[in-house]
């Protein structure tokens, strides 16, 4: 198109890009001083589809409070069901309502969104050009000099002409191109995810919510707008629906697990329908773009240097599309970089503004790599288990309400752009991080031994339907309220052990074992902390222990001496041997003893009413080494398994 807007020499902020994260940033500087100059040069001249259509909320928080964008999101873009997994057979034969499923019924009360970038991207740009942005598509960057005493020099070429500007402050959102961050030497791939990706938009796929029975379809409103999630060996696909009718649909596989990724496009194609249900979605679909990456994860050194320049987007860092975080990064990104620019132009004392800057750069990158290093662990234990559903479902549940309880409360309370915030709680997110990794090779162990037991699929042809909603109610309309951090730390500490211990069930084999109440009592973070691979080893004295606690329990209801034993057939026949000592009582004093003894022992329980135990986290956390989220230090557990599929 024409660019009718004027070419000044010299701007405030000058961002190299106008993909979404780029626009975002340009608005959001505007929105927050009217009278910043701000230029965009972005190389294309067409708004194209590109990945990172799925958000999560934190990214709707961003876009709803701090862009402004309700009323066009709402009007113009496809709200988000959350993420929806589907857990197939073997041999991937299963129809998709025979499938085992974790998920939401309904969608969520905080809001995300699927995105169709083509047509966000265009919206943004000609909001940002009504807002007085200069934005030139088909301004190809061929150079730039950095000078942070003075003013930056940028030098591109726009409509076969010669530019150069000067700018106080410069942004890299160029995407993959990294068009400052590359030659800064800004990225890294050690210690990534070794992950490779290929992805097409097609039209014709059908409608989630019109194939299966009519009994699976009442089961859940709206599938079509989540993200769908299906997996074989050592890769997940996913299903992304868009505004425009198209569907998203690509595979991400573990290099270290698939030999010879598909990542030309017939092999693709071939890879999705090797899955029953796969295919007969795209029965009549048709391909209308395709595109792959051999690698996906990289690292950066961070978001912003004391030099006066910064990235967002993917010219700053990736990790992995599996739970939608890469909006979370770039709002985060963006938040932070606003507040450092802003604060920084309206310094006029360049001294003073030079040492405040300082002191705010370290902070800045710190909360940015803390959300990539956390995130980067919490795929490392759903990874592994994508395949089964008795591990993949209450992990995927564990993580999406410690997501709702830690990552998107502090997002919506301001607390990753307060860096007085952010130092006090150090200790904390080191002691989270800490039990990630424990949770990891717990998580590891049950996967060994329910393969070697031939249990790793059992469940997945139950038909199952199951959501984490259940665990985040407590707490979902309170989400950014400040001054609850206490509440905050205790409540994940209980979410973190009822996942323990239902993945404990699964190692050891016995059912309902993790919500049952006389277990979580025993099994609770201090056992956790002493036992991290709890395993049948162990199982004596967990009985042990919980049989006394139940002698006591059943003691308050009889005058008569009781003595109580659990053993492992007491999971599965719901039954504890219950005898009275010393003086006699009769049959029917005997069975209505034995009828309370297996009434207490039934008792399930909401993971909130265990007991506390936030003193010893806090003292476990406050033990964890300061550089225990260091980039060096490897997040995956798992031994590389290399297989051909």
């Amino acid at each position: 198109m024409i660019n009718t807007q004027p070419i000044m020499e010299q701007y405030d902020v000058a961002i190299i890009g106008a993909g979404w994260s780029g626009l975002a940033l340009a608005r959001q500087l505007k929105r927050n001083n009217s009278d910043i100059r701000i230029i965009q040069l972005e190389a294309s001249t067409e708004f194209k589809a590109k990945i990172g259509e799925a958000t999560v909320e934190s990214t709707g928080h961003y876009f709803l409070k701090k862009l402004g964008l309700a009323n066009y999101l709402y009007r113009n873009q496809l709200p988000k069901n959350a993420l929806r997994f589907f857990f197939d057979n073997e041999d991937y034969s299963l129809p998709i309502e025979k499938m085992s499923e974790q998920g939401t019924t309904y969608i969520p009360p905080h809001p995300a969104f699927q995105l169709e970038r083509a047509s966000f991207e265009s919206a943004l740009t000609d909001m940002n050009r009504e807002d007085d942005i200069t934005i030139l598509q088909g301004a190809r960057v061929t150079g730039f000099e950095l000078d942070h005493q003075n003013e930056h020099t940028v030098n591109f070429k726009y409509q076969d002409e010669a530019h150069q500007i000067s700018c106080k402050w410069l942004v890299d959102a160029s995407g993959r191109a990294g068009v400052v961050a590359r030659k800064m030497k800004s990225y890294s791939r050690e210690n990534v995810p070794n992950h490779s990706s290929a992805w097409g938009r097609f039209s014709g796929v059908k409608d989630f919510d019109s194939v299966g029975t009519q009994e699976w379809r009442d089961g859940a409103s709206s599938r079509f707008l989540s993200t769908n999630h299906f997996s074989g060996h050592g890769y997940w696909i996913w299903f992304i629906p868009l505004k425009n009718g198209q569907t998203s649909i690509g595979i991400v596989c573990d290099k270290t697990k698939v030999k010879n990724p598909p990542l030309k496009q017939a092999d693709f194609i071939a890879k999705l329908k090797e899955h029953t249900a796969i295919a007969d979605l795209m029965e009549h679909a048709e391909i209308d773009d395709f595109e792959a990456w051999g690698q996906l994860a990289y690292r950066g050194k961070g978001i912003v240097n004391r030099e006066r320049w910064g990235a967002t987007g993917f010219a700053s860092m990736f990790l992995d599309p599996l739970l939608s975080g890469g909006g979370d990064v770039i709002a985060m990104a963006n938040d932070n970089l606003t507040k450092l620019i802003l604060a920084d132009l309206a310094n006029t004392d360049r001294e003073a503004a030079q040492m405040a800057l300082d002191e705010a750069v370290p902070y800045a990158n710190e909360v940015v790599n803390y959300y990539y290093q956390f995130l980067y662990a919490q795929l490392m234990n759903l990874y592994p288990v994508l395949e089964c559903a008795e591990l993949c479902s209450p992990v995927m549940a564990y993580i999406n309400a410690t997501y709702f309880i830690t990552s998107a409360w502090d997002y919506m309370a301001g607390n990753f752009s307060d860096y007085e915030h952010f130092a006090k709680n150090d200790f904390i997110r080191r002691g989270n991080y800490g039990l990630e990794m424990l949770m990891q090779r717990q998580i590891l162990e049950s996967l060994d031994v329910l393969r070697s037991e031939n249990r790793a699929f059992v469940r997945n042809k139950e038909g199952f339907f199951e959501t984490g909603a259940d665990l985040y109610k407590y707490y979902i309309y309170q989400m950014g309220n400040k001054g609850k951090d206490g509440y905050r730390i205790d409540l994940r500490l209980k979410l973190f052990a009822e996942c323990f211990a239902i993945i404990t069930g699964s190692k050891l084999g016995l059912p309902n074992f993790g919500r049952r109440r006389m277990v979580q009592n025993v099994l609770n973070l201090p056992m956790i902390l002493e036992k991290p691979t709890f395993g049948r080893e162990d199982l004596p004295q967990l009985l042990v222990s919980m049989s006394n606690n139940l002698t006591q329990e059943l003691q308050q209801t009889t005058e008569h001496t009781v003595l109580v034993k659990i053993t492992e057939a007491s999971f599965s026949n719901e039954m504890v041997e219950v005898s009275v000592v010393g003086d006699k009582a009769d049959a029917k004093q005997l069975k209505i003893i034995k009828k309370t003894a297996n009434g207490i022992w039934m008792r399930q329980q909401e993971y909130i009413d265990q007991v506390s135990f936030v003193p010893v986290f806090l003292r476990y956390a406050r033990q964890q080494p300061l550089d225990i989220m260091d980039p060096m230090h490897p997040v995956r557990l798992e031994a590389n398994e290399l297989c051909e599929v």
